[in-house]
């Protein structure tokens, strides 16, 4: 997935980048993005920025006067299809700011406006001063910066811009090791990640410099700590912009519906409560989905409700929500319409869990999740020699035709109906995918 896609950039942005840990070559790839897409792009600073590389060849409209500016800037939109606007070099050779309240009028030459907001000195992780960031009133999308190499490392001066600011946003004491949870909090702060965002601009964190698999796999679970917790950042980027900027990954909040409200006649007791390594399979497939990256997790019941809700008692995490379907026998349609229900109007993505599946974990969920962030598949569900098998992730698009759906049908009508959206994941383990439909199933499943 490119940039422009993880950040969710639509038709006449105005972008501002803040933060630290890459904004200037996030900038830049935005407008490499742009321009292929046949977009004019102006780049501008309300700051101080180091001018182009030679190499980009960006033609230069600098001036005091905001007026010849913006004359300079059209012709060489017209010209070359983007510009680099700035009041001028400072003695530092850097280019001097525009004022932000320019920015408006930038907007109206070009297709998207990219705008670096604020100065990091090339460091990891900051916390702006009182003074910034000098975001434009006219942003539509502010997206605060991190580089992800500063987790784990100390929060001084070698990687953090006023690293005593960032140690009182996030509470810790000088020096402490930088965390997820301290990067986590530090870009949803008022006066970290969100400070200075215009109230109508969508906030987009970007975690940078994923540049291996310890630091990918810090920042997804970043995001995920960021999406568990209801607030203004609904979508958060992950990525590595200089070593791999086409395989980028936007996250938003997901939720698991895990549908047990069946009476399982196949099985001839409640499945539900079959024990499986001294746990029942529901508390199972509820401690899987709870050890997942979802934002919610909404368990729908039906037969013997009381029982079985009894045995999630012990479940005091926030994100669990348990409904109880009345009309169960009416099938799994109407359970899984009432699962839908019940998500938050900010879910973008659910997927779909059985209970009788005593195998799965949290990382098989997981793996759905980071394919539908990487890709942008709106339905994904794993592949076991050929054939699909559950949990199934749905994007928010489809919420509507599963709703629809009648009887004992299940997801998989969907699917049928939207091949060409539908992306295999392969897997060369069976087991977390097993299920249990017969006792013969369960005693089979007990001899592996």
């Amino acid at each position: 997935m490119r940039l422009t896609d993880a950040l969710g950039l639509g038709a006449r942005e105005v972008v501002a980048l803040v933060g630290a840990g890459g904004k200037t070559s996030a900038l830049y790839q935005l407008a490499r993005e742009l321009r292929a897409c046949g977009r004019t792009v102006i780049a501008t600073t309300t700051t101080h920025m180091w001018p182009p590389p030679p190499a980009e060849g960006w033609p230069l409209a600098l001036g005091a006067a905001g007026e010849a500016r913006n004359s300079a800037a059209a012709q060489a939109l017209a010209a070359q299809g983007r510009a680099f606007v700035a009041a001028g070099p400072a003695p530092s050779g850097r280019l001097l700011g525009i004022a932000p309240e320019e920015v408006a009028g930038l907007a109206s030459l070009a297709d998207a406006v990219l705008v670096e907001a604020d100065g990091a000195r090339g460091l990891w992780i900051k916390a702006p001063a009182a003074h910034e960031p000098v975001i434009p009133g006219a942003a539509t999308v502010v997206v605060p910066v991190v580089g992800l190499q500063a987790v784990g490392r100390a929060l001084d001066a070698t990687v953090a811009h006023r690293p005593e600011r960032v140690a009182a946003l996030v509470q810790v004491a000088p020096a402490s090791a930088i965390t997820e949870d301290m990067v986590a909090r530090l870009l949803t702060h008022e006066h970290g990640g969100l400070r200075g965002a215009p109230p109508q601009a969508r906030v987009v964190p970007l975690c940078n410099q994923a540049d291996d698999g310890a630091a990918l796999a810090a920042g997804r679970r970043i995001a995920a700590r960021i999406l568990q917790s209801p607030g203004r950042v609904q979508r958060v980027a992950v990525c590595s912009v200089q070593a791999a900027p086409q395989a980028c990954e936007a996250w938003q909040p997901s939720a698991a519906i895990i549908l047990a409200a069946g009476g399982a006649r196949r099985y001839g007791r409640l499945k539900q409560a079959e024990l499986w390594h001294g746990q029942p399979f529901l508390v199972r497939a509820v401690d899987a989905a709870l050890a997942s990256s979802v934002a919610e997790v909404h368990v729908v019941l039906g037969c013997e409700a009381g029982r079985l809700a009894a045995l999630l008692d012990e479940r005091k995490d926030a994100r669990l929500r348990i409904s109880v379907n009345p009309a169960w026998s009416e099938g799994q349609a109407n359970s899984l319409r009432m699962g839908l229900a019940s998500l938050s109007a900010h879910i973008q993505s659910a997927v779909f869990c059985m209970a009788d599946q005593p195998m799965l974990t949290g990382r098989e969920i997981d793996a759905l999740l980071q394919r539908h962030a990487a890709s942008g598949a709106t339905i994904v569900a794993p592949r076991c020699q050929g054939t699909l098998r559950s949990p199934v992730l749905f994007a928010r698009r489809h919420f509507a035709e599963l709703a629809a759906l009648q009887g004992d049908t299940g997801g998989r009508a969907v699917i049928r109906r939207h091949p060409g959206e539908a992306e295999a994941l392969d897997v060369e383990d069976p087991r977390p995918y097993a299920d249990v439909d017969t006792t013969r199933d369960y005693e089979e499943l007990k001899g592996n």
